[in-house]
């Protein structure tokens, strides 16, 4: 079975007919990514609360390949990692900006996943306007928070 196989029949066994969606995969450096595109109106299905079913079944997908492809598996479904990427640093330049403002640490009360605490990081720590701050992640699992705080 390949990758497209197992999505579309993954895709079939949701509701969704074989020509409503679509994959297509390239290689980028170390990693193989695969777009799924589905009808908007199904996507949420596949992409779940910030992400977390979309992150599960690309973990299904590097459990299943990880003999057969000897690349890192990246899954994206209809763009929602570039969305969900810009929305992230708006999030921490609002964060950042109310932090100048106020002088008050800004903690994120959520749970973000380890690539989406990483772009946080670097759009605080990569902006030149924001040398006084720093963003730093306390917690353990679930629990792990991210906070946004004038520099110690």
């Amino acid at each position: 079975m390949t990758i497209p196989d197992f999505l579309l029949q993954l895709t079939e066994h949701c509701g969704l007919s074989a020509e409503e969606a679509s994959v297509s995969m390239e290689e980028d450096g170390e990693n193989l990514l695969v777009q799924l595109d589905l009808p908007e109106v199904d996507s949420g299905l596949f992409i779940g609360y910030h992400g977390e079913t979309l992150n599960s079944i690309q973990r299904i997908l590097r459990l299943t390949f990880q003999r057969e492809i000897d690349k890192r598996i990246k899954l994206n479904i209809n763009q929602y990692r570039e969305g969900r990427e810009e929305k992230l640093v708006e999030m921490a330049n609002s964060a950042a900006k109310k932090v100048l403002e106020t002088g008050e640490r800004h903690v994120f009360n959520y749970y973000l996943p380890p690539h989406e605490r990483y772009v946080i990081h670097s759009t605080i720590s990569d902006n030149p306007d924001y040398t006084e701050l720093e963003s730093v992640s306390s917690g353990e699992g679930k629990d792990r928070k991210l906070v946004v705080q004038l520099r110690r």
